[in-house]
Formats: C-alpha cells, structure tokens, sequence
C-alpha cells in the first residue's frame, strides 16, 4: 500500500464541490503505487481514482506535460484514465495542500498469472502508445534515464552497501560497463517508463487500462520496451521465459518494428533497465517518510533479473570471439 497524505471526509467532500461528479458516497485507500496517495472513490455518477501527487514524486514538477501526454492517449483511443476537468475547466487541483488528479475508473484488475496472451497485448498497446507520442510537442527527458542515474551512482553505491554489506564492490564494474556500452542516437519518443503488470488493468487476456504516467518522459523507445521485458517475462520463480518475451517482442513490431540498431542495444538495454531499477528500489528500503503506509519493492528481484542478463551478455560476447 502508499498512502502518504490521509484525507478527512469533510476535506474530500469539499474538493468535489468543484467537479461535476455528485455527492460522495464513500472513498477508500488504494493498496497500490509508491510515489503518490491514491483513493478509490464512490459517488453519485460513478466511481473514480484520486491522485495526490507528493512532494517527492518525480512527476510533481511535470504535471503539465503528464496530464497532456494522457489526454493525447485517450484521443488516439488507448486505453488509458481520463482526467477529469473541473468546473473551471483545470485539470490539476488541490487537495490537502497537495497537487491532486481526479480520473476516470477503469474496469479490470492486474494480470496474475502473466500469460503470453497478456505479454502480446501489452506490447501492441506499448508500440501504440509510442506512435501516439509521435510529434508530441511538450517535453521531458527521462527523470529516470540510465545516465541521468548513474550521475548519482556513488548514492545508490551507499544504499547498495547498506542493503548488503559487499554488494556496492558488486555492482560498481557492472555499472562502469554499462556507462561504456550504453548507445546513443536509438529511436527517442516518449516512453511510460514504468509499466510494470500492476500498472495494467485486464479482463482475461484483454487489457482495458494503462496507469500511472507519473514517471513518463523521453529517452529511447525500445528502453521503454526492455522495462516491459524484464517486468514481464520472468516466471515467479525469476526464470527468464522465451515464449512471453517472443509474444511481447512480436506484437510490439507488428506495430511498430525495431531498427537494426535497436536490436543491437536490446541486450545492453535489458541490463540497464534491469540496474535502473534495482538502484530505484535499493533507495526505497532507505529513503521514504517513516510515517508513510508503504511496501517497499525487493532489490533482491533486480538484481536477479540483473545478473541473468549480464550472464547471457558476457556468454554471447564470449562465443562470438
């Protein structure tokens, strides 16, 4: 669960004053996220999603951008929330002294187990999502870019070493290598850069929502696709699966096709994903409000995904010599 601002019940029905969406009946926390406090709300006309954006979120400083890469989704019919204009027509309110969104409710509920099934939906959905941002006009680099992370390196190190006592001795060749090796000049746009299974609503194999834009920006396309290949291609017992990675890949090009450059970076890519969020995670076990109702991720995940990937490298590297 991330619930780090608690809202009253007066407070609430005061904000909902200015929209058009009647009277609240009820509201709840949503036991999902990481950066932002999230509520599922009931009301006269339906059910929505409020969103406070906190005052660490990487997204605060781009809700312009956000809220307008949304609302360019939704016009090219994917299945992302609407966000929700309020009497003024604004979409960005406040609440709590709180940046806050309301949006539209999205039927469906994360896929578990992951299937190929919803490994070819998500990388059509991917592909279109990534045609849609094309000559999109606002801009965003990538909060989250591997080099822009690795400008902190030395803090992830410390987390690193708190974590487990060695690790940091692990990860710094892993980390020069990739500043070696990571390329340049792929196919850029704007990416979601986080759509992990639980940013994902499905019925069956069929996806119905796309969520949690807060960290979108722009860096390389395919990138945004080796996020998805290590999110979704593992077994629960972290085994890397041919058969989910082939239904992504093939419904992704199918859409939108991969360059050759692209395909020679995918690699290094998936292994610098892979570092992108074990560091992400390192500094969750260390770095969040005391106070917050937050379940911080599991390095260990990443680094396992981290260390098939870099083995898989180094092999093919090695017979190709």
């Amino acid at each position: 669960m991330a619930v780090y601002t608690n809202i009253g019940r007066s407070s609430l029905e005061s904000f909902l004053t200015h929209y058009k969406t009647g009277a609240l009946k009820s509201y709840e926390p949503v036991a999902a996220g990481i950066n932002n406090s999230n509520y599922l709300l009931e009301t006269d006309t339906g059910r929505y999603i409020l969103t406070l954006i906190e005052d660490f979120s990487p997204g605060r400083e781009a809700l312009p951008y956000i809220t307008a890469l949304m609302d360019r989704l939704n016009i090219a019919g994917l299945p992302c929330p609407r966000i929700l204009n309020d009497k003024d027509g604004g979409k960005i309110g406040v609440l709590s002294g709180k940046p806050a969104l309301l949006l539209s409710f999205l039927d469906g509920s994360a896929p578990a187990p992951i299937t190929p099934g919803h490994c070819a939906a998500l990388g059509d959905c991917l592909a279109r999502m990534h045609k849609a941002g094309q000559h999109f006009s606002l801009k965003r680099p990538n909060p989250w870019s591997l080099p822009r992370l690795l400008q902190r390196k030395d803090d992830y190190l410390s987390y690193a070493e708190k974590f487990a006592p060695g690790l940091s001795k692990k990860l710094l060749p892993i980390i020069e290598r990739l500043q070696r090796k990571w390329p340049e000049n792929l196919p850029a746009g704007h990416i979601h850069a986080d759509l992990f299974p639980d940013n994902t609503l499905f019925q069956g194999e069929r996806l119905t929502g796309v969520i949690d834009f807060y960290l979108a920006g722009e860096d390389f396309l395919a990138y945004d696709l080796a996020i998805c290949v290590n999110a979704w291609c593992f077994d629960g017992d972290l085994r890397f699966n041919t058969e989910k990675y082939a239904a992504l890949l093939n419904a992704y090009q199918a859409v939108l096709p991969l360059t050759a450059e692209d395909y020679k970076s995918l690699q290094i890519l998936h292994q610098g994903a892979a570092l992108r969020f074990l560091m992400s995670r390192l500094a969750e076990q260390f770095n969040r409000p005391q106070e917050a109702l937050v379940t911080p991720h599991d390095p260990h995940e990443y680094l396992q995904k981290l260390g098939y990937h870099l083995e898989h490298d180094i092999r093919r590297e090695t017979e190709a010599a």
